[in-house]
């Protein structure tokens, strides 16, 4: 019981960490010195600034008349720092004040003293502004473990982080998340008295156009996925879905973190045990910062409640991909990055079992097995399979290929305690109670498969997948903790990342393998992350 409650500590404590922290505040505009702007825009700010709670359309005023006034020495000197600044500064306080006072500009033209403020309209399924509440991020503080650095862009625009006011019903069927925290920009552009508001995609453009001249788009990838975590707080459900993982069962789906493209590769980022896609942050925060990158790839990540055994996770996988490929039918093969267990699930996407694993636990093939259709099917999917013909490549990060030994100790048998059955398994395990059979040192019927039983080294289905080959038509790459106990390049047998040995990470066969000095959480060290760039600028040449 002792050991049972430091566990719980140990696993709560890592649930409860401050992964992200977001700090609203009041930007303040300073002109630079002898570069300031003639005549300057500090003072109309400082007044406008006072006005914005109990005169909006007064302040806005001042802001659009400040606003055109820079527009216009931006046109005729569009090469000067701070007439940007000065430009981005007084749109940011625009969108502020549309936000502090619930002004609704997007369904009919606002008037604003003199000016009236509209925007340009994008003919794009889904974009509405009247859908969204913009945070301008420059009024925003991040910090927290997962955005230690601010991947932002140098430019010319608001950056802004549109929120979508409601739930979208349709987020499974088109894989989106259920709530949009997306990054947009926001340019001005004058018509006389009429101020006409453009929105942009960073993800996108890397330019704007505003006049006569272009311009480096501004832009800001961190803040959104800040305001992700801050509201949603996704690390939260890493604990709950690994107990008891049946009362998630809907949180097991493919989302992408952009729109569509079918011009972009899909990279898929699945996680591993206790974990949720949040632990891709500090990934994503650094590839979306790689100008080709951001060009050549799209973001899609997999959640599944990390409770299940990862044979049936993968099951699930394969279905959500195939739900993929018909509503995307022309996307483009897909690059698989895999953390922990993630790598397991994806090992088994590069797979040809035919009924090899399916012997290692019947005796009789499967047309001669008598259970009741389900749980037959549920047997097949997730003991007989293919390898997906979607993939193009694979990167594989601190995975324990061949098990774990941690779970097979007084740590292992304590999460299986710990974690809750799913009624589906149960059933299954009624269903072939006189059927199954299993190796020595592997699971027993009174003991149904969990996650944890999935990581031993002795478990059946662990054991049989290491013994089958990785399909030769799709490259896999390993990335490999080694937290210095032992050096993994001199000592092989002694390298460890703290939970997974590198005897069970390393894969024959790789088209490459990077040690690196990390500990399991391969996948946020800076030398992990740059190994995985470097893999996707090589994708990029070899395709």
């Amino acid at each position: 019981m002792r050991h049972l409650i430091i566990l719980l500590v140990i696993v709560a404590c890592s649930s409860c960490a401050r992964i992200a922290e977001l700090r609203e505040i009041k930007p303040l505009y300073h002109p630079a010195g002898l570069t300031a702007l003639v005549p300057s825009p500090a003072e109309s700010f400082a007044k406008a600034t006072k006005l914005e709670q109990k005169e909006p359309f007064l302040a806005g005023e001042l802001y659009l008349s400040t606003l055109r006034d820079v527009a216009n020495q931006l046109d005729r000197q569009p090469a000067g720092p701070e007439i940007r600044r000065a430009y981005n500064f007084a749109l940011g306080r625009i969108f502020s004040l549309i936000r502090s006072h619930d002004f609704n500009p997007w369904q009919s033209p606002l008037k604003v003293g003199r000016f009236t403020f509209t925007y340009y309209k994008i003919p794009r399924d889904g974009w509405a502004p009247a859908l969204y509440e913009f945070l301008p991020t420059d009024q925003v503080e991040v910090g927290g473990e997962y955005l230690n650095s601010r991947a932002t862009r140098d430019g010319l625009g608001a950056s802004l982080v549109a929120i979508s006011r409601t739930v979208k019903a349709d987020a499974r069927r088109t894989f989106s998340q259920n709530r949009t925290y997306y990054g947009v920009t926001a340019t001005a552009t004058f018509k006389g008295d009429t101020c006409v508001i453009s929105f942009q995609d960073p993800l996108n453009d890397d330019t704007t156009k505003i006049g006569r001249h272009t311009f480096p788009l501004a832009a800001d990838y961190t803040t959104p996925l800040a305001v992700l975590l801050t509201r949603e707080r996704p690390e939260r459900l890493g604990l709950a879905r690994l107990i008891d993982p049946d009362k998630y069962a809907e949180t097991a789906r493919l989302s992408r973190l952009r729109p569509y493209d079918k011009n972009r590769i899909p990279l898929l980022l699945v996680h591993g045990l206790l974990d949720t896609p949040a632990t891709w942050v500090p990934m994503v925060n650094a590839l979306r910062m790689d100008p080709v990158i951001r060009a050549k790839y799209q973001i899609w990540v997999y959640s599944y409640p990390s409770g299940y055994p990862y044979p049936y996770s993968a099951a699930l996988l394969r279905k959500e991909l195939d739900r993929v490929r018909e509503v995307f039918p022309d996307h483009k093969p897909i690059v698989y990055i895999g953390h922990s267990m993630g790598g397991m699930i994806g090992r088994l996407m590069l797979t040809d079992t035919g009924d090899k694993i399916w012997n290692g636990y019947f005796h009789e093939a499967p047309d001669k097995v008598r259970i009741p259709s389900r749980e037959k099917k549920l047997m097949e999917d997730m003991l007989i399979f293919k390898s997906r013909p979607d993939i193009a490549r694979a990167i594989f990060i601190c995975s324990p290929h061949r098990g774990a030994k941690l779970a097979g100790n007084w740590v292992g048998k304590l999460g299986r305690r710990l974690v809750r059955v799913p009624q589906t398994l149960i059933s299954l395990g009624d269903a072939i109670s006189q059927l199954a059979m299993f190796s020595q040192g592997g699971l027993a019927y009174e003991s149904l498969p969990t996650s944890i039983d999935t990581l031993t080294p002795t478990n059946t289905f662990v054991k049989t997948i290491d013994s089958l080959p990785l399909t030769p038509r799709i490259p896999y790459h390993n990335i490999i903790g080694d937290c210095g106990k032992a050096d993994a390049k001199t000592n092989p047998l002694l390298g460890s990342d703290g939970f997974v040995a590198y005897t069970s990470s390393h894969l024959d066969g790789a088209a490459s393998q990077c040690i690196i000095p990390s500990n399991h959480s391969g996948h946020q060290h800076p030398d992990g992350i740059a190994e995985v760039i470097r893999i996707l600028h090589l994708h990029l040449q070899t395709k």
